[in-house]
């Protein structure tokens, strides 16, 4: 729990901006009423060119006066370096009041009716949108709008009554009158919602797909599995997800829209019978949100962290946090993911090992098979799997097993099993002669199959001592293996 609390908090922090970069800025309507917004730049504006703009919508708990806190979640996703550099855009973040919405509609039960006014809000969204277009270079022809929860409504409605000025749109677990889908035909839409959320229906975005679809308009449903009312921390993490929204064109016909088809077999965890080879798997809930959200960080960062060492495993490679510290002269990452087994890493191991061109892997698994009821057979056979698709790629890539290690009495004991499946991953790598092992039992073996308190307070996951003694095991190997 502690390392899915950790990563959710990292992701929303990444996925949220500090606010420099967005500039107070405060729209004068001519009837007086006032629009607070920040407003993000292209880092560089050159002469003569025009940028798209995105209207960013913020849910209802950002609400108040402060134009700050509509930055709090997805806007962070349009400020990361990286995003400023491929996608040079300005983007318009409003802040609505505590007392109103961006449409004045309900969001709760299976439907809705659209107001024939929309309310106060849309109006000076609006105003705000064409006077930016008059102050700055904006490309009217790459106008977009997304927002979440009641953002997501506002999108919704905004694409639905004018959908002649907008290129793309990407509603966040909102919703709309799917009676009034249809109008948005033009507007090349990617909608995402968690399955699992109890504040907005999942259906109104299904709906408003299906009007959308039914009407011969181009719509992507990404759906999550598991996931709450918060599916907007997986939503602007989605990896395709810029790249397809500024590749649209007011006018012109949909593009890339395979990018966002693509993402829910890509990121979501797919049915049991997709995954290769036997033995049990983490279903809960919790664990196919962890999925997703540390396979799209992977995702993230693939491009820059190729030829590293590979640590692949599950909770306990998920913990250990210092990585990097631990071994300032290798470039490692990390690619385990808490209550994973040794099926989840075979049906992972291409994306998150694989693609990255390892010089070396570190694999530690096994102990959430056996706990959920998983034989040894079925692991070792996985773990061979495992092995033999590094080797297919690179004949020369470096392999270390690390046996599996003790359990304490509270988080549940079967060193028999363990013994077992540690007594095949040895057999196996001398068999092999290019794998090498990582005794990470015997270190931590209390002498009666048990680890120790003081090195793993919960029974369970190492703590500061035990990855110090684990580093000490693994850093004797790396210099064995001239890494």
């Amino acid at each position: 729990m502690r390392f899915r609390l950790l990563l959710l908090s990292l992701l929303v922090f990444t996925l949220a901006a500090r606010g420099d970069e967005f500039e107070a800025r405060t729209f004068s309507a001519t009837d007086g009423t006032k629009l607070p917004y920040r407003l993000l730049t292209p880092a560089n504006i050159e002469p003569g060119k025009k940028y798209p703009l995105v209207i960013f919508l913020h849910g209802a708990g950002e609400r108040g006066d402060d134009n700050k806190a509509q930055l709090k979640y997805g806007a962070g996703a349009f400020a990361r370096p990286d995003s400023r550099e491929k996608y040079p855009c300005f983007v318009f973040a409003p802040q609505c009041p505590k007392d109103k919405k961006w449409v004045d509609m309900e969001w709760g039960g299976a439907t809705g009716t659209a107001p024939a006014d929309p309310g106060v809000m849309e109006p000076l969204v609006l105003g705000a949108t064409d006077a930016l277009a008059e102050e700055f270079p904006i490309d009217r022809d790459r106008l977009y709008v997304t927002g979440l929860s009641m953002g997501g409504f506002g999108t919704w409605d905004l694409i639905t009554r004018h959908p002649e000025k907008f290129a793309a749109a990407i509603p966040v677990c909102g919703g709309g009158d799917k009676e009034k889908a249809a109008a948005a035909k033009p507007v090349p839409v990617w909608a995402l919602h968690g399955l699992a959320d109890n504040v907005v229906m999942p259906v109104r975005t299904q709906d408003m797909v299906a009007g959308l679809r039914a009407a011969g308009g181009t719509a992507a449903l990404t759906e999550y599995p598991g996931v709450a009312h918060d599916s907007w921390t997986m939503a602007y993490s989605e990896p395709n997800l810029l790249q397809w929204l500024f590749a649209q064109r007011r006018g012109q016909p949909a593009q890339k829209m395979a990018l966002a088809a693509s993402q829910y077999t890509a990121l979501a965890m797919p049915p049991e019978n997709v995954f290769p080879g036997s033995g049990p798997l983490q279903t809960a809930p919790w664990f196919q949100k962890l999925w997703m959200m540390r396979r799209t960080e992977f995702s993230w960062n693939k491009d820059r962290e190729q030829r590293p060492v590979v640590f692949f495993g599950d909770s306990i490679t998920q913990g250990w946090g210092t990585l990097a510290k631990d071994f300032p002269n290798l470039f490692v990452v990390n690619r385990g993911i808490s209550g994973d087994t040794s099926r989840g890493l075979r049906y992972r191991v291409k994306e998150d090992v694989l693609d990255l061109h390892p010089r070396a892997v570190s694999l530690l698994i096994g102990t959430n098979d056996l706990a959920l009821g998983g034989t040894p057979e079925q692991v070792i056979e996985n773990i061979k799997a495992i092995v033999a698709e590094l080797e297919k790629q690179n004949r020369n890539v470096r392999i270390i097993l690390n046996l599996v290690m003790p359990r304490g009495p509270l988080a549940g004991r079967f060193p028999e099993k363990l013994e077992k499946l540690n007594g095949w991953i040895r057999e196996f790598a001398k068999k092999n002669g290019r794998v090498v092992v990582c005794d990470t039992w015997s270190i931590f073996d209390d002498g009666k199959g048990s680890c120790k308190k003081d090195e793993f307070p919960a029974m369970l996951h190492p703590n500061k001592a035990g990855y110090a003694k684990w580093k000490t095991a693994m850093s004797e190997i790396f210099e064995q293996l001239k890494l």
